[in-house]
Formats: C-alpha cells, sequence, structure tokens
C-alpha cells in the first residue's frame, strides 16, 4: 500500500511546517496546515505518479494490474493530473474551495470504491478467495475521507455558505 507512503509524506511535511511555525496551539491552525499538506504534497504526487503510469507508461501499469490497457486508462491518468492541480491550487485557494476539493476528492473516492469492490467479487467467483488487500484499500479510502473531513470541520469557512 503505496498509498500510505504518500499520505505519509503529507504529514511529514505539514508537522515540518508547523515544527518552523513554532507548533502553534490552535486546533484552526494545527488542521489547516495538515490538511494543506495532504491536498498539496499527498495529491499533488499521486496525480504525477498517477499521470505518469497511466498515460506515459500505460501498458506496463496495465500488465502489472493485469488489466488489459485501454484508452480508459489515459483519461484516468489525466483525472488524476486534475485532481494533483485542484490540490496545489489549494495553497492560494482556501475557503469554499477546500469543500470543492473534498468534493472531488469523494467522488473519486466512490469510484475507486466501485473499482476495488468490483475486483474483490471478481477475484471471489474466479478464484473462491477474499482479496485482502483490496478490501484493505476499501477501508484505508473511507478513513482516509473521514479523516480529512473531520479536519476540514475544524478550519473556519471551509463549509460556510457565506
Amino acid at each position: 500500500m503505496w498509498i500510505l507512503v504518500l499520505i505519509g509524506l503529507g504529514v511529514i511535511t505539514g508537522l515540518a511546517q508547523l515544527a518552523l511555525a513554532g507548533f502553534p496551539s490552535e486546533t484552526a491552525i494545527i488542521m489547516h496546515t495538515l490538511l494543506l499538506h495532504q491536498f498539496a504534497v499527498t495529491h499533488g504526487l499521486l496525480a504525477v505518479i498517477g499521470f505518469f503510469t497511466n498515460v506515459i507508461t500505460p501498458r506496463q501499469t496495465a500488465e502489472k494490474l493485469g488489466w488489459a490497457t485501454s484508452p480508459y486508462q489515459i483519461k484516468y491518468g489525466f483525472q488524476r493530473l486534475g485532481l494533483g492541480v485542484i490540490g496545489v491550487l489549494t495553497i492560494w485557494f482556501q475557503g469554499n474551495f477546500w469543500a470543492a476539493a473534498l468534493i472531488t476528492l469523494y467522488i473519486h473516492g466512490a469510484s475507486g470504491m466501485w473499482s476495488h469492490t468490483q475486483e474483490v467479487v471478481r477475484k471471489h467467483r474466479e478464484n473462491g478467495t477474499t482479496d485482502w488487500a483490496e478490501i484493505g484499500n476499501i477501508v484505508l479510502d473511507v478513513i482516509y475521507h473521514v479523516l480529512l473531513t473531520w479536519m476540514s470541520l475544524l478550519i473556519p469557512g471551509v463549509w460556510s455558505l457565506a
């Protein structure tokens, strides 16, 4: 689960920024910094990796996953790039823009949960086995999005309609 490394990098860079600021004690500032780094660092890196693996090297990626390559893989690579651009833009655009970024991540997460669920069902039909790695991906995705949402609720202005 290499995604944990990328999430961890976002946490490490966020903690480094907090350390440079003298570890502010206000919850909103801490959550703002950590969420910003998840948007910009974690999703920025996911964008670069997703674009590279699906647009630059689609055949190798599909082969490694045991999937057939298709034009949708290229579309997915560009979609990953778009999510990363949104993540990096959160550096300059804040407030309700962060809510929009989260909603976009929720939709992407729902597509991931759907595809991981389809893989679990397919592998169970073909082999009669349960793919715990795919189930782990689903659980991790839910936990991650709940955590990002909780963080955003502690930051004034993210979910305001004003």
